[in-house]
């Protein structure tokens, strides 16, 4: 059975890379040209055999799709009335490839399209789904009920059951949401498990001033063995993106061997 190197990264799109957003982040590390060849390297750098991205804008993903279309498989779905959208791309050599589909969250904050790019892959002949995304954010003392982030990810968990409940799924993306929370319950009480929990140190991003981990590789209990990846370590003071780390968030990666 194949290992495969999964990586999940919300790539900061340029349209919301602002000067005022981002007053610790050097003036070179905003540049738009500076940034898109230093995104594009990074990506490359993990070689990665299945790859989530989430903030993607278009010209991002024509320099991606340039460079790996020999490679992989990929999908790429922009929202609408945004900028950026979310792509995967899975190794053809590991991968075949059976279509993707698009699930729009019922839940989304006005004027915007909050979805998942669901991609329908096999591996050894097995079905595997992937479904990246980028879930809405709201404060943790939102209620239950109307918190959006929540609401989208037990609409995804209710798509995985009615579409292919037999299959192994990855839920990939920025998650708006810490591991304590409501959101994270959501998955890990309808079968979906953290591939990081042994991961330290596992904080994803440091926006104001905040270390937190807020993206995730989520995966069917007991359908696969994940070894995460090593993460550097996050301050208060981190400045991102900077002209070693061009997000505001740090790819992660978890390399995964299916259970036979």
């Amino acid at each position: 059975m194949e290992t495969f190197k999964a990586m999940t990264y919300n790539v900061l799109a340029q349209s919301f890379a602002h000067r005022d957003r981002y007053p610790r982040s050097t003036p070179e590390a905003l540049d738009p040209t500076r940034r898109h060849a230093l995104l594009l390297a990074r990506i490359e750098e993990f070689d990665a055999d299945l790859l989530c991205l989430q903030e993607l804008e278009p010209a991002i993903y024509d320099g991606l799709r340039a460079r790996l279309e020999a490679t992989h498989h990929m999908a790429y779905v922009q929202r609408n009335r945004r900028p950026d959208g979310m792509a995967v791309f899975a190794r053809r050599s590991l991968f075949g490839w059976l279509g993707h589909d698009e699930l729009h969250f019922e839940a989304h904050r006005p004027g915007n399209d909050d979805l998942a790019l669901i991609v329908r892959l096999t591996l050894d002949g097995q079905p595997l789904h992937v479904a990246c995304t980028h879930l809405a954010w709201q404060p943790e003392s939102t209620p239950r009920a109307e918190h959006l982030g929540y609401r989208q990810m037990l609409e995804l968990a209710a798509y995985r059951d009615a579409k292919a409940p037999n299959a192994t799924w990855i839920f990939a993306g920025d998650f708006n949401a810490i591991s304590q929370s409501i959101v994270l319950a959501a998955a890990l009480e309808r079968g979906m498990d953290e591939s990081c929990r042994s991961q330290r140190p596992w904080d994803t991003c440091a926006i104001n001033g905040r270390p937190r981990k807020l993206d995730y590789l989520l995966f069917s209990t007991g359908r696969l063995e994940p070894r995460p990846g090593v993460l550097p370590k996050l301050f208060r003071d981190t400045a991102m993106p900077s002209l070693t780390e061009p997000s505001d968030h740090l790819p992660l990666r978890v390399d995964f061997s299916p259970i036979p």
